[in-house]
């Protein structure tokens, strides 16, 4: 589900940011992170650095679906300078292995990665 526009904004040199939405027992819980942290696998899996994200993993423990926003100003949207998308998918979080070490090469601060399989993904500017 990853488009050429959704890529753009991914790999823009002009950062933006990134929100991801779980679902906890006590309501919906956001977290951020940064566009040039997401990695893309070869089969369009997102990989995102996880320095804490505690609560996120502990929601996502009990349902693995997950929201996220992601847009930039610099990317030309669908009417104007600007755009973003609403991206709904799974999630999980992945402790070792082949790609936690890449990430980790990257990010020497990660104690996971949050790996997010794409399910759907919408320009909403």
């Amino acid at each position: 589900m990853l488009n050429e526009k959704l890529l753009e904004v991914l790999l823009h040199p002009a950062d933006g940011e990134v929100a991801i939405v779980t679902q906890g027992i006590d309501g919906p819980h956001v977290i951020n992170t940064w566009n040039s942290y997401v990695n893309i696998t070869p089969d369009g899996r997102m990989l995102i650095p996880a320095g804490r994200m505690n609560k996120t993993e502990k929601n996502i423990e009990g349902n693995h679906l997950v929201k996220l926003t992601i847009g930039n100003r610099e990317v030309q949207g669908l009417s104007y300078k600007g755009t973003g998308f609403l991206i709904t998918g799974t999630a999980k979080f992945i402790k070792d292995g082949a790609e936690f070490n890449i990430m980790k090469t990257k990010f020497s601060w990660i104690r996971a990665v949050l790996e997010i399989t794409i399910e759907t993904s919408v320009q909403t500017l």
